[in-house]
């Protein structure tokens, strides 16, 4: 397998089944499935709202919400492309039997297909990139590929408004929610980690935290941007609005797509260990673990039980 076909299934082909969405089932606890969830902002999507074996819509518990990018991904590997998926119902549920975390329900966003790295690619950074070569790398990738990764500009501030605007009300409404950033998170994979961190910064008084699992720095194939110019704007971006109170969980592994990652995340690391000492920040490298659900689900309940106990 090339490595420019590895990045095509790793970044494009995992969400390319958005037309086929299925409900998914769980082992444990229960899934509300909304097949075609409506919005103003961004295309309708399905959207599965998992809650635990002793959730009761009329007790007295405030469950932290954690948003799931990727969402056919995130419970039942049957449903997906690759056979694969975080198990995240099977982890959450045995965090919460041994009072590992605090009670929580997740609400897994299927991502757009073809759309998924423009809605994923955080946006202002994107924009602050200098003109001549943002514009000369959407036509490339558009004119080189039969499956390019940019169908649009990134939107991704739109998809983000529509997670804040629209889905997490209705959640709220239906559920019983822990309503403030404190027990609201996000999590997601390769550009999945990206839509993350970016969502924290977006709205850090929306989300409290974020994991991010083998997050996409490179922003597309790093060969194809040598000198790191989207990196270093995602970097400043990072870095210029990290909020120190939030939580913040990345990992990587070394194997597939994976290998690229260490010296991005190791730059992040760094800067964020010299501007912003804090305990709320764990990056961890797992060596011999590549760019997939499998290896993402071994990690979950270590970011899980980091990101929810503050």
């Amino acid at each position: 397998m090339t490595p420019r076909f590895l990045l095509s299934v790793c970044l494009y082909v995992s969400g390319s089944f958005f037309s086929l969405a299925q409900q998914p089932t769980v082992k444990k606890g229960n899934i509300d499935y909304i097949s075609n969830f409506q919005s103003h902002l961004i295309d309708a999507r399905s959207v599965a709202i998992w809650t635990p074996e002793d959730y009761s819509k009329t007790n007295n518990i405030s469950y932290n919400v954690l948003y799931m990018h990727d969402g056919q991904n995130v419970f039942d590997s049957s449903i997906t492309w690759n056979h694969q998926s975080w198990e995240a119902a099977d982890h959450l549920q045995h965090l919460m039997d041994i009072h590992a975390i605090p009670p929580c329900i997740v609400v897994a966003i299927w991502n757009n297909g073809e759309k998924r790295h423009a809605e994923y690619f955080p946006q202002k950074p994107f924009e602050k990139i200098n003109s001549q070569f943002r514009d000369s790398l959407l036509i490339a990738l558009r004119k080189d590929s039969e499956s390019p990764l940019f169908k649009c500009a990134p939107y991704s501030d739109n998809y983000l408004k529509f997670i804040v605007e629209e889905l997490k009300p209705f959640v709220d409404l239906h559920y019983n929610t822990q309503k403030e950033a404190k027990g609201t998170f996000t999590a997601g994979a390769s550009m999945g980690g990206l839509i993350s961190w970016y969502a924290v910064e977006e709205y850090p008084n929306v989300f409290g935290g974020a994991a991010c699992f083998s997050t996409h720095w490179p922003g597309i194939w790093p060969e194809d941007d040598p000198n790191r110019i989207i990196f270093s704007a995602f970097k400043a971006y990072f870095l210029s609005h990290y909020p120190m109170s939030h939580s913040f969980y990345f990992d990587h592994g070394n194997e597939s797509l994976d290998q690229y990652y260490f010296p991005y995340q190791s730059a992040i690391d760094m800067q964020v260990a010299k501007e912003f000492p804090t305990s709320n920040y764990l990056s961890l490298f797992y060596p011999g673990f590549d760019h997939s659900e499998k290896s993402w689900s071994h990690h979950f309940e270590k970011a899980m039980t980091f990101l929810m106990n503050p």
